[in-house]
């Protein structure tokens, strides 16, 4: 990407389209707080809050030569182009932020002077403030060759402060292959279900880690030895009952197509702990897709009660709906004792006060509705923050 033209259309039709993907599945993100009136794309709030918008940058080139001359480095072309094209709040986004009344703010806040005398550009840090994201200027003028990479912060502090180039590039974690590299996945449409597939896997390989650290590796080893994915028939059906169908359940059902009884192997049936919920230490299975949709209207045929609310002793949570008519729950897992006492779903009818996708603990005697989390993927970031304490000596053994 040499010329100027394809870089400036390569931004901007990016941030045009992860801002539209983000006012369509996630618009929480397009809030912020401080938003200079030109920025703003709502009233604000009560809170300070409202909706952002993208809004054509006034950075000049002049602008970017003076900051080069701060620096004391010379960006990527593809860099200057990124900092020139559109103001923005993709801080979740692991884009940082450029506003119009600190055009540079994500860089000046990345900046280190050790990186730089190192041959590093800091340029942003991640999404959840802990690494600094640099472009490796070693291979420049040839962009193209010029990694992105990040470095944990607070390894920087272990450094002397006349630490080379050997002793940080030691520490430091690759990102992506180049600049372009590391936005193209963040522009690309399905970033969401991108990020979601992943956040499945990393939730797949932190509980192989469970069990492993719980002393049942062998357990972890005989179920994957046997079990499979879903097929691509019974996705399929699947999707068109639920088109909403997370990504990131989607990825957890084609490593495995369920741990409740399934029967793997003719004539034997295969159990494995591979879920948790918000009770402490209390393990479920995930069910297959077969199960899923052979479960898909079992709780209002059973639960008109709480759905109704008939009994006010009963806790049912606001964000749950009223109207047994609209309910659509995914009911994608059940307790350890075969789901007589809790349950798990994923509810696309929520109340006003709810969100679609979240997700719904039901628990038996005494009977509650609670929603634990907005959706499938805070569900499983809660489980891995929980450090997957629903493997542990007492369950693996039962």
């Amino acid at each position: 990407m040499t010329n100027q033209a394809e870089q400036t259309a390569f931004i901007k039709n990016g941030m045009e389209r992860l801002y539209q993907e983000l006012e369509q599945a996630d618009p929480i993100c397009l809030q912020m707080c401080d938003v200079p009136e030109a920025m703003r794309a709502s009233p604000v709030g009560e809170d300070g809050w409202c909706k952002w918008r993208l809004v054509p940058s006034s950075v000049t080139a002049e602008d970017l030569d003076r900051l080069e001359r701060q620096t004391g480095c010379g960006f990527p072309s593809l860099l200057r182009t990124f900092l020139s094209t559109y103001f923005h709040y993709f801080d979740d986004m692991g884009l940082g932020r450029q506003t119009m009344d600190e055009p540079f703010d994500s860089m000046e806040n990345a900046w280190n002077p050790m990186l730089v005398r190192a041959g590093y550009l800091p340029f942003l840090w991640d999404e959840n403030g802990y690494f600094i994201r640099c472009i490796d200027l070693a291979n420049m003028p040839d962009e193209d060759r010029c990694p992105v990479v990040e470095i944990d912060h607070e390894i920087l502090f272990d450094f002397d402060e006349d630490a080379g180039r050997e002793e940080i590039q030691s520490a430091m974690e690759p990102v992506a292959a180049s600049l372009r590299a590391f936005l193209e996945p963040i522009f690309s449409s399905g970033w969401f279900a991108s990020k979601s597939r992943k956040l499945a896997q990393d939730y797949i390989n932190g509980l192989q880690e469970a069990y492993k650290d719980n002393g049942s590796a062998e357990i972890w080893e005989d179920f994957t030895r046997i079990a499979h994915g879903a097929g691509a028939d019974d996705l399929a059906r699947l999707r068109m009952v639920y088109p909403e169908l997370p990504a990131s359940l989607e990825t957890l059902l084609k490593f495995a197509d369920g741990t409740y009884y399934r029967e793997y192997r003719p004539g034997r049936k295969t159990c494995l702990y591979f879920l948790g919920s918000d009770m402490e230490e209390y393990p479920y299975y995930l069910l297959s897709a077969g199960q899923m949709l052979q479960t898909k209207d079992g709780f209002s045929e059973w639960g008109e009660y709480l759905i109704e609310r008939e009994y006010d002793d009963i806790p049912v949570d606001e964000r749950i709906t009223n109207d047994l008519k609209t309910l659509r729950w995914l009911h994608f897992s059940d307790c350890m004792n075969n789901g007589g006492t809790s349950q798990l779903y994923i509810d696309f009818s929520p109340s006003e006060t709810g969100r679609a996708g979240q997700i719904v603990r039901y628990v038996h005697d005494p009977d509650e509705l609670t929603v634990i989390a907005d959706s499938f993927d805070e569900y499983l970031q809660m489980l891995m923050d929980n450090e997957y304490d629903f493997i542990n000596e007492d369950t693996v053994d039962e």
